[in-house]
């Protein structure tokens, strides 16, 4: 952190694709890519994120429980039973928009997180994000075959520690001062 940088190899990701069971071993989509870190890489990103995780739980909205402790999907799916329930016997209508963020994290825009974390987060932590992100590279290993280093330009390197803290800020984040819409009805 001193000297503004950290080691080449740390940013080096080694993808490993396992074959989907009971898929055709032909086609590429029946691969589920599976990422190794370097071991000094994720320790330090746990060691941030020791340190900043309270500092996060007060700014995401309450309404957030996606790769949150203590919150799941079955909670957000009570509250819109309830929601809906609430709605129904005050004779109002419902409606409700699903997004699907298949390989959300593959196009996270690092300068756009950045900025958002320059906002709200302390100096050195957007610091060390500024050096995390930048010049990764990623290799293949299918089988006895390897791929050449390829570079990764965007998006949140998978298997990493920090990535679901990052995606929510990219993402899913709002500001303090936001108020949900009211919701009217005919």
């Amino acid at each position: 952190m001193a000297t503004h940088s950290i080691p080449k190899i740390w940013r080096k990701a080694k993808v490993i694709a396992v074959e989907k069971p009971s898929k055709d071993p032909s086609l590429a989509a029946n691969y589920r890519p599976v990422s190794l870190l370097s071991v000094c890489y994720k320790l330090l990103e746990r060691l941030a994120l020791q340190r900043i995780s309270s500092a996060v739980e007060g700014l995401l909205s309450l309404d957030q429980a996606g790769f949150r402790k203590g919150r799941s999907t079955c909670d957000q799916f009570a509250a819109l039973i309830t929601f809906i329930e609430i709605g129904f016997q005050q004779n109002l209508k419902t409606g409700a928009v699903f997004v699907d963020l298949t390989a959300a994290y593959d196009t996270v825009w690092h300068t756009g997180l950045l900025y958002t974390l320059s906002k709200s987060m302390p100096y050195w932590f957007t610091r060390l994000v500024g050096l995390l992100l930048p010049d990764r590279r990623f290799r293949v290993y299918m089988g006895n075959d390897t791929s050449s280093w390829r570079p990764q330009r965007n998006g949140l390197p998978q298997g990493s520690v920090l990535a679901l803290v990052l995606f929510n800020f990219s993402i899913l984040q709002r500001p303090a001062s936001y108020t949900w819409p009211k919701i009217h009805s005919r």
